[in-house]
């Protein structure tokens, strides 16, 4: 595969990004002012770039009732959708999601209302069975570019407003429902990893809508870098998962430093947080009480012990991104797993706001709750380092590959090259975490004051020098 030649490729938006977490007045995102800048962050606005992704699948839905060419649900929704009906609580739990979700909305000003309403009512989800339909419809495709917040992550799409009710959370934070719901998106899983899901990488028709190929996509950076051939079917493609999941062209993220007393960051993510003197337990759902090392280790006392009075950094990446995960540093993998977690949950009393972004307050919370993989590793001269690649929405899974960098508790720690391939995300948005022992190293400016950088319009490369050695 060759790197696509031209301009094109390295076209920026120059305008001044917007603030992520938006207020009142004229910096409030509308469906009129959503823009490729906006595509940067995985999160969508609850109400805003949401409804301009939902209300046209709505649409398209109702249209299909109405000519009668509706597929049934799918087997897994069917018996999904079965499960809930026939246990009394969960079918509560959803069917007041839906309503404490419509409340929500009818709640907003007038203005927000006339530009979401659907047939002169303030509707976010038409009911109960249209709430197994629209998950249907995107269990069934692959998901869309656009030029919103919303690229990439449809089912979040559905959810966003409906997850923060109280109804939401109680569902996203049960196990046994998150059990029936993993069917739902392992069959998605499955979908996108076969080639029917190349529709939307069709090189005969690459300005159809939602074109990961078409002239916006390019423009927003999607094939930055990439590695792809344009003349091929999907552009070399076998699937959207290998798209989603594809590399770099050979040199364009060299790892930077001094491998002997640096540590690059493992993840090509923009600046979110960080933390200093982390403690062992901490109430990490409650706001400004970020972090507890504890709870983000999955429980494992011994790895949480080695953090104590450390430091933390934590960055994010959006579905146009590149999601795969490399070695920090020279080194061993000391231990290394996949701890499983939530899929929609976010931080509880969090709520709903006008002008909030689902998922930027839960970015801290979702290092402790979410899916996630766990490597620590041991450096000579900076000490133990632990690199947590954590799943937020939609599939959300973590791979941890070649299986050689699988280390289990008592294994033999495994030699690691800085650079060298350890794992992938696969599909939606995800967030990354490196945690630092205390006294052994000093961060970088930008990870320090990573909260400046939280509307950087590009993530910090691949192989960045992230910490070197005090010592």
């Amino acid at each position: 595969m060759a790197s696509r030649s031209g301009n094109k490729s390295n076209k920026r938006n120059a305008r001044k990004p917007r603030r992520r977490i938006e207020g009142e007045g004229l910096g409030l995102l509308t469906l009129e002012n959503t823009d490729p800048i906006q595509m940067g962050f995985w999160a969508p606005n609850r109400v805003w770039a949401t409804a301009k992704f939902l209300i046209p699948l709505r649409e398209h839905i109702e249209r299909k009732k109405k000519a009668g060419v509706l597929p049934p649900l799918t087997p897994v929704m069917a018996d999904f959708k079965s499960w809930v009906t026939s246990n009394s609580v969960y079918r509560m739990w959803v069917n007041l999601m839906i309503e404490q979700a419509n409340a929500f909305i009818a709640s907003q000003d007038e203005k927000v209302r006339k530009e979401i309403k659907d047939d002169g009512d303030v509707i976010w989800l038409p009911g109960y069975d249209s709430f197994f339909e629209v998950l249907n419809e995107i269990i069934t495709t692959s998901p869309s570019f656009n030029t919103t917040a919303q690229v990439g992550t449809p089912m979040n799409g559905l959810l966003a407003v409906a997850m923060a009710t109280d109804a939401g959370l109680a569902l996203f934070h049960d196990t046994t429902f998150n059990l029936q719901f993993r069917n739902v998106l392992n069959a998605w899983n499955t979908f996108l990893k076969g080639s029917a899901s190349l529709d939307k990488l069709d090189i005969e028709a690459p300005e159809k809508p939602g074109s990961w190929i078409s002239e916006a996509a390019w423009k927003a950076g999607v094939w930055n870098q990439m590695v792809h051939d344009a003349s091929q079917p999907g552009y070399g493609f076998d699937s959207w998962n290998s798209f989603f999941i594809r590399e770099f062209v050979p040199g364009a993220r060299p790892f930077q430093g001094n491998p002997k007393v640096d540590v690059n960051i493992g993840c090509e993510t923009t600046p979110w947080d960080y933390s200093n003197h982390l403690q062992f337990e901490k109430r990490f759902w409650v706001k400004d009480y970020d972090y507890s090392l504890l709870d983000l280790f999955g429980g494992n006392r011994q790895w949480a012990d080695l953090f104590v009075g450390g430091q933390l950094y934590q960055g994010f990446l959006s579905a146009t991104h590149y999601h795969r995960w490399r070695a920090p540093l020279d080194g061993r993998i000391v231990r290394s797993w996949v701890q499983p977690g939530t899929y929609f949950a976010q931080r509880p009393g969090q709520g709903e706001e006008q002008g909030t972004w689902e998922g930027t307050e839960s970015e801290p919370y979702l290092g402790h709750v979410a899916a996630r993989a766990i490597f620590i590793f041991d450096h000579k001269k900076c000490g133990y380092v632990a690199l947590i690649c954590i799943g937020m929405v939609e599939v959300s899974t973590c791979v941890i590959t070649p299986s050689q960098y699988i280390v289990g508790e008592g294994a033999k720690p495994v030699a690691v090259k800085r650079g060298t391939g350890i794992g992938h995300f696969e599909f939606g948005g995800s967030t990354h975490i490196m945690v630092f022992q205390k006294d052994r190293v000093r961060l970088a400016d930008w990870a320090v004051h990573a909260k400046k950088h939280q509307n950087d319009p590009n993530p910090t490369p691949l192989g960045t020098v992230i910490a070197t050695a005090l010592r």
